[in-house]
Formats: C-alpha cells, structure tokens, sequence
C-alpha cells in the first residue's frame, strides 16, 4: 500500500448488477472527495436514470458499510461506500406485506374487525 493512502470500495446500488469500484485516496479524504475522485457521478448520468433538472448524485442516498453516512464524514481504511436508491415504500408497509405474505403461506388469519366471529353469539 502506497503510503498515506487508503484502500476503499465504491457501490453503486442502482442498477443490476451494482457498479462496484476499488479504490485508493488520500488519508483525510472525505466521502464527497472520494465521490467525485471515482468519477461515478459521470456513470450515474450516464446511466438514463437521473430525472430532468436534478443532478447525478440527487437523490441518492450515501452510506458506509450500511449506514447513513454525510458528505463531510472522514474515511477510513477499507471503508465501502454505498450509492442507494431513494426508497419506494415505506419500510413500515413493507414489513407489514412481508409479515402478511408469511402468515397467508401458513395458513393464518389476521384478525381483523369484520371478520366473522367463530364463536356464536347468545341473544
């Protein structure tokens, strides 16, 4: 390893299959820095995938190693930065689908106010 540099990783995650690139910046270096070192902004435009009037990196949301991450956040060794799409439902609902795709699967009702009582009323 050269000295005063940092070995990082770049993903893209926005398309299929996700654009990965290694690379080496300065020690210091921030996450807006290795973002424009990499060159992957010229990519995302490239890509068709930008909406009219916005710019490359509008949008996206940055992360390292999955979490949320700033542009003025320093790097470290080995760091992989992330490119993540904007979110396209809301994470709440996906997991009350997922849970009621499991339950369905097995055979479970939810309950639910108009459903059917099992147990007879007594007038």
């Amino acid at each position: 390893m050269a000295e005063g540099t940092l070995p990082i990783e770049l993903v893209w995650i926005g398309v299929e299959p996700p654009v990965r690139l290694a690379l080496r910046v300065p020690e210091g270096t921030t996450v807006a820095q290795a973002l424009a070192l990499s060159g992957i902004a010229a990519a995302v435009a490239a890509s068709g995938r930008v909406p009219a009037g916005q710019g490359p990196l509008e949008g996206l949301s940055v992360a390292v190693h999955g979490r949320a991450a700033a542009h003025q956040d320093r790097l470290h060794e080995h760091d992989r930065i992330e490119l993540l799409p904007p979110l396209t439902v809301d994470p709440k609902v996906a997991r009350q689908r997922r849970a009621d795709h499991r339950r369905r699967l097995a055979g479970e009702r939810r309950w639910t106010p108009d459903r059917e009582r099992t147990v007879p009323r007594s007038a």
